[in-house]
């Protein structure tokens, strides 16, 4: 290559780095929260502003494929790596997702710090999937975390600690293969701003009671027992999905049920969906006449 050539290629090399360089900050955040966090580290060789942005980064998701990769080398390897990532960042962790389902973990004394790190760092949106794995015990800090608005756990055990005041600024809770242990008789979870409430295959549902006015959309799948009366004052409910294992609801000689009662107390439901078992407990409390219409 001549000198010349040399000069030219240097030339335009400089320019890409200066349109780089002249990328708006928003522009590039979006690109680095729509790149896998492996990849996101790498863009900080392109310029020192690139660096001090991916260090500051609002955005960690730590997906499956990228937590597997690492582990794949050792579980220690994985370890470091995430703690190097969170040691030096800089500024609020917005997002926070952690996905080690199917991976295979001795301790998970890394992630309890992991927590306690993103939850003193103004965590809003955070997930963390357990799936395939022994089951995980949530720790204080998930619950004592005033700034969460939007919480998916999967396979973890959700106990609050005695004096837990709920999720205040919660708007989203997705929980999937939860098991709900009260911290005395009941398990009661103040949310006043929930809108989304998601449980799916969870356990020690009958001990769960929700103090949620807002709610707007309940999905339940696949639970054992699930206590109706403490959504009977959302009167908000728009979209209602229940497919329960079991239904046990006795109510006294002419006293209406409470499954009843509770699919007539929402007057803004737009779309109800009952399981086969719901349906068929639901309708053996109607009249015949009734029960057939709805069949047909």
């Amino acid at each position: 290559m001549t000198k010349q050539e040399s000069s030219k290629r240097a030339a335009v090399e400089g320019e890409k780095e200066d349109i780089i360089i002249a990328l708006p900050r928003n522009v590039v955040d979006l690109i680095l929260e729509l790149l896998p966090v492996h990849d996101a580290a790498r863009t900080s060789i392109l310029s020192s502003k690139w660096r001090d942005i991916w260090v500051s980064l609002p955005f960690l998701v730590l997906n499956n494929y990228f937590c597997k990769k690492l582990t794949a080398k050792s579980a220690n390897f994985f370890r470091i790596t995430v703690d190097e990532i969170l040691l030096q960042h800089v500024g609020d962790i917005v997002k926070f997702v952690l996905d080690v389902s199917g991976i295979n973990l001795s301790s998970y004394a890394s992630i309890n710090r992991w927590m306690r790190y993103v939850t003193k760092n103004g965590v809003k949106e955070l997930t963390v999937n357990m799936s395939d794995n022994k089951i995980y015990i949530l720790p204080s800090y998930v619950f004592n975390c005033p700034t969460l608005t939007h919480l998916e756990l999967f396979n973890c055990v959700f106990k609050p600690p005695i004096h837990f005041l709920g999720f205040r600024n919660l708007t989203y809770l997705h929980l999937e293969r939860i098991t709900f242990v009260p911290t005395n008789q009941f398990c009661v979870i103040d949310v006043p701003l929930l809108v989304d409430l998601v449980l799916t295959f969870c356990c020690g549902t009958q001990y769960l009671k929700m103090v949620s006015p807002q709610l707007e959309s309940l999905v339940v799948l696949g639970g054992h027992y699930l206590v109706l009366n403490c959504f009977m004052n959302c009167k908000k409910m728009s979209v209602l999905v229940i497919e329960l294992e079991k239904v046990e609801d006795n109510p006294k000689h002419d006293e209406i049920s409470t499954l009843e009662k509770f699919l007539f107390s929402f007057p803004s439901l737009e779309q109800l969906c009952l399981g086969s078992l719901v349906l068929e407990f639901w309708m053996s409390f109607l009249p015949s006449s009734t029960a057939c219409g709805i069949c047909t």
